[in-house]
């Protein structure tokens, strides 16, 4: 964790207990990277939200078709999206 953006383990140890995860990887120099990921968006999450709330954000998606589907279809086309 050492390696994480100027030094700051805390920040990195309280991002990840708020659900965020640590990510390594080759950076273009082939030193080992670490970053912070945000924490995963909740699946179940769409379906509490509107038709008209899942339209908006398939209109900020770009989806194709969006005004002709229904809430399930919204909710399909925006995670095949993410």
């Amino acid at each position: 964790m050492r390696a994480l953006v100027g030094g700051v383990i805390g920040t990195a140890v309280a991002a990840i207990a708020l659900g965020a995860i640590l990510v390594r990887r080759r950076g273009p120099a082939g030193r080992v990277v670490s970053q912070i990921a945000p924490p995963a968006r909740r699946q179940e999450a769409l379906e509490e939200l509107t038709k008209q709330q899942l339209y908006e954000r398939a209109r900020k998606a770009n989806v194709a078709d969006r005004s002709k589907m229904s809430k399930d279809g919204l909710i399909k086309a925006l995670r095949a999206t993410s």
